[in-house]
């Protein structure tokens, strides 16, 4: 007879191998008296929910423990973000899916059991070149497009350590008619440097510095906080922005700067999958509006429409 010990410990081993096969990084477990902890973050899959779903697959088909929890945190640049708990019922001999496992922004201690144990294929120093086509026009007339410019930006990202991520862009116009001089010749995009925390109470931040789009730099900090009711969350954003521009890869800053913020509140439907968020919000004039933002989830895209208004616009 295999003690069930080491039943676990090889449940585990293998499973943990399994996750890093099919691309997903960071990967660690651990097995307590209480429960038992997996922990992964998404790069192989481009939609999260997606993604998310593959791991679950896995971990249900390596064997679930049968007396206790099974927890699976997701992070991201090892932050965690979210957790999905199975919780075995006594006498329950159903077949587990999907639907078993609560989704929750809160991870309780179960992070701090996992967190020392070591990673598998770690995501730190790996760098992820990526490009981004990009469209821009602007119309004066509803049946004409009388300004228009076509970029290709690749982009490297790169994290040193928990948290930080590196986005180094160059950009190389391909039709430029009527955007400027500097739109027309290659230049850097985005440069910045992000932070993510994780704060008490489930609070999410992330900050950010650098070089932005538009002719644009600065500072960013963001705040997302969900309520016990997770259907419903607060979100606030405060920046600080200033303008400039690049003379062949010379940047020369603009010496005024310009104060954003962003406050509001959102909720999801999940019956339709369906996310409704409000915001008042400062702009770049000083104008101070509202947003509204109605966003339904498909499988593989969302589609939403938003409607804002700001003093004298």
């Amino acid at each position: 007879m295999i003690p069930l010990k080491s039943f676990s410990q090889s449940t585990g081993e293998l499973t943990t191998d399994s996750l890093v096969k099919m691309g997903f990084e960071n990967v660690r477990w651990t097995d307590t008296p209480e429960e038992r902890v997996y922990v992964v973050e998404n790069s192989a899959y481009k939609i999260q929910a997606l993604g998310i779903r593959k791991a679950v697959d896995i971990i249900q088909s390596m064997g679930l423990p049968k007396d206790k929890s099974c927890k699976l945190i997701v992070t991201n640049y090892n932050i965690p973000q979210v957790s999905l708990t199975y919780q075995p019922l006594a006498g329950d001999t159903t077949v587990v899916n999907g639907e078993d496992w609560k989704v929750s922004y809160d991870i309780g201690d179960s992070w701090n059991k996992v967190k020392k144990e070591k990673k598998k294929n770690s995501s730190l120093f790996k760098v992820d070149i990526l490009v981004y086509p990009q469209l821009y026009f602007k119309n004066y007339i509803i049946t004409q497009i009388y300004q228009a410019l076509l970029e290709f930006s690749p982009a490297v990202e790169v994290s040193l350590w928990p948290g930080m991520k590196f986005t180094g862009q160059i950009v190389f116009p391909v039709y430029n008619d009527g955007y400027g001089e500097t739109a027309g010749k290659i230049h850097p995009g985005y440069l910045t440097l992000a932070q993510k925390f994780r704060l008490p109470y489930n609070i999410q931040s992330t900050v950010t510095i650098g070089m932005f789009d538009y002719n644009t730099y600065g500072a960013d900090l963001n705040l997302f906080y969900p309520f016990k009711d997770e259907r419903f969350s607060l979100e606030g954003r405060i920046g600080c922005t200033g303008t400039g521009s690049w003379q062949k890869f010379e940047y020369h800053y603009g010496t005024h700067q310009r104060v954003t913020w962003s406050l509001g509140g959102s909720f999801y439907w999940p019956k339709y999958n369906t996310q409704v968020s409000l915001k008042a919000e400062q702009y770049l004039l000083g104008e101070i509006g509202g947003r509204i933002d109605l966003i339904r989830h498909f499988r593989y895209c969302s589609i939403g429409f938003y409607a804002m208004k700001a003093e004298h616009a």
